[in-house]
C-alpha cells in the first residue's frame, strides 16, 4: 500500500471528496469507514449505494434516474439479450453452456444487490455498530492490529476487483482475434441483427463499458461481507492480546488513572485486572452479536452465491469441451482459463475468510489458558472460566443456514461442481 506524505496529500486534498476515504485522509483516528470505504465509494460510482435523501428532495429523483440508468446498462440490457440468445440455442449443449455461465453469473451479482437492498437497515446497523466503544484500539498493539486487518480488507477489495477487470478486459479483446465474427457476450435481439454495423459497434462499445462496471459491482458485493469478516477478525485478535496480557494491560490501565488523576485513591492491582476481565467478557459478547448481525444481513446472499457458483463451474467446464480446434482459438481457451480461475478465487474469499473466523475464535480459549492467570486470586479466576466456556462454541458464519462459510465447505463445493460436470459431459457426448 502506497503511503502518501503529509505535503502530497496537502496537494491532493481537493481530490478528497473523487477519491476513496482513507486515500488523502490520515489513517491517525483508525476510523472503522476505512474498512468499507472502497466498496462503499464504487456502490456510489455506479449508483448502486441505498438513497438516503428525501423523496422531497430532488436528489432523490436524480440518484433513482441514475441507479435506473446503470441497471438497465449493466443489467437489463445485457440480460434481455442473453435470453434471446439462450432461447435459440436449443439443440448444442456447448452453446447453451456458453450463454448460460455468463449469463447466470451477471444475473446472481444483482440478486446480491436486491439483497443488499432489502438488508439496508441490517447493512447500515454493522456500519454504525463497528463504531462501539468496545471495539475502539486502547493499547499501542491494538492499533497494530486494526491497521492489519483494514489493510487486508482493503487489499482484498483492490486486488480481487483489478483481477476481474483484467479478466473481462481478455474477453473484450478477443472479438479483435476473431476477426469480429463473435462478441464479447453472446447476445441477440428481437428487432435487429447485433452482427452487422452499426449495430455490432454500438454493441461492441456497450461491451466494453458494462462488462468491467459488472465485474467491479460484483467484486464489491463478494468483498463487503470478507471486509466485515475482517473486521470481526481483528476484534477476536485483540481480544486474544487482551487475554493473553491481561496483566500488561491492567498495569498500563492503572498507570494512566494514577498519571490523569482519575481517582483519589489508589486501587490495588487486582482492582485493575478484574476491570480488564469485565471488559474482556464485554467486548467478546459484543463480537458474538457483532458475527450474528453479519450472518443476518448476508446469510441470504452467500447461499445463492454459493449454489449458483456451482452451476457456473460446471458450465465453463462444458464450454472448455465445445471448443472444437482449442489450438485455433487460444484466446478463447486464455478467456475461459481467466474467468475459471475468478470464480474459484471468488468463492475462496469468503470461504477462506470464514475459516479464519472459525479459528481465531476457537484460537481464544487458548489465549485465555496461556494468560497469567496463576497469579490471580480464585475469584479473578473467575472471570476467566466464565470466558472459556463462552469460547467453547467457536464462531462461525453460515449462507442460508445450510453452508458453512469455511475451506471445508470450499471443498464441498468444488466436489459438487466436479459431479455436475461429469453428468453434463456425460449428456454431450
Amino acid at each position: 500500500m502506497i503511503i502518501l506524505s503529509e505535503n502530497i496529500k496537502q496537494k491532493l486534498a481537493f481530490l478528497s471528496p473523487y477519491l476513496p476515504y482513507g486515500v488523502i485522509e490520515s489513517w491517525e483516528d483508525l476510523n472503522p469507514r476505512l474498512y468499507h470505504a472502497v466498496h462503499i465509494y464504487w456502490l456510489k460510482f455506479y449508483g448502486m449505494w441505498f438513497n438516503n435523501y428525501s423523496p422531497n428532495n430532488i436528489k432523490f429523483w436524480l440518484h433513482m434516474v441514475y441507479t435506473l440508468t446503470v441497471l438497465w446498462l449493466v443489467c437489463f440490457f445485457p440480460g434481455i439479450g442473453e435470453v434471446v440468445y439462450l432461447l435459440k440455442q436449443r439443440e448444442n449443449i456447448g452453446d447453451i453452456a456458453d450463454g448460460l455461465y455468463l449469463f447466470l453469473s451477471e444475473m446472481y451479482t444483482y440478486v446480491k444487490i436486491a439483497v443488499f437492498w432489502m438488508n439496508r437497515d441490517k447493512v447500515i446497523s454493522l456500519l454504525e455498530y463497528l463504531h462501539c466503544k468496545e471495539f475502539k484500539p486502547k493499547e499501542p498493539e491494538h492499533r497494530d492490529i486494526i491497521t492489519k486487518s483494514i489493510k487486508s480488507a482493503r487489499f482484498v477489495m483492490t486486488y480481487y476487483s483489478t483481477m476481474c477487470v483484467g479478466a473481462v478486459s481478455v474477453g473484450i479483446i478477443m472479438p479483435l482475434t476473431e476477426n469480429f465474427d463473435i462478441l464479447p457476450t453472446n447476445v441477440e435481439y428481437p428487432f435487429f441483427n447485433v452482427y452487422r454495423s452499426p449495430a455490432y459497434e454500438a454493441v461492441y462499445i456497450h461491451h466494453i463499458y458494462y462488462k468491467p462496471a459488472t465485474c467491479i459491482i460484483d467484486g464489491v458485493m463478494d468483498t463487503i461481507l470478507a471486509a466485515f469478516v475482517a473486521s470481526a477478525i481483528g476484534q477476536i485478535e485483540i481480544l486474544a492480546f487482551n487475554l493473553r496480557n491481561f496483566n500488561l494491560v491492567a498495569e498500563r490501565q492503572r498507570r494512566r488513572d494514577i498519571a490523569q488523576n482519575k481517582y483519589i485513591e489508589e486501587y490495588p492491582a487486582q482492582h485493575y485486572v478484574r476491570s480488564v476481565l469485565k471488559e474482556c467478557i464485554r467486548h467478546h459478547n459484543c463480537i458474538i452479536r457483532y458475527v450474528s448481525m453479519i450472518e443476518s444481513a448476508f446469510s441470504l446472499a452467500s447461499a445463492l452465491q454459493f449454489m449458483l457458483s456451482v452451476m457456473v463451474l460446471c458450465l465453463i467446464g462444458i464450454q472448455f469441451l465445445s471448443i472444437e480446434n482449442p489450438s485455433a482459438h487460444p484466446m478463447q481457451i486464455a478467456w475461459m482459463g481467466i474467468y475459471l480461475t475468478c470464480m474459484l478465487i471468488e468463492v475462496f474469499i469468503l470461504c477462506w475468510f470464514g475459516d479464519e473466523l472459525i479459528w481465531k475464535s476457537m484460537d481464544l480459549a487458548k489465549a485465555a489458558f496461556e494468560g497469567p492467570w496463576m497469579s490471580s486470586d480464585r475469584q479473578t479466576n473467575m472471570f476467566i472460566i466464565i470466558l472459556l466456556e463462552r469460547c467453547k462454541r467457536p464462531l462461525r458464519l453460515s449462507a442460508g443456514k445450510i453452508f458453512t462459510l469455511s475451506l471445508d465447505t470450499y471443498t464441498v463445493l468444488i466436489n459438487w461442481s466436479y459431479k455436475a460436470f461429469a453428468v453434463m459431459r456425460n449428456m454431450k457426448k
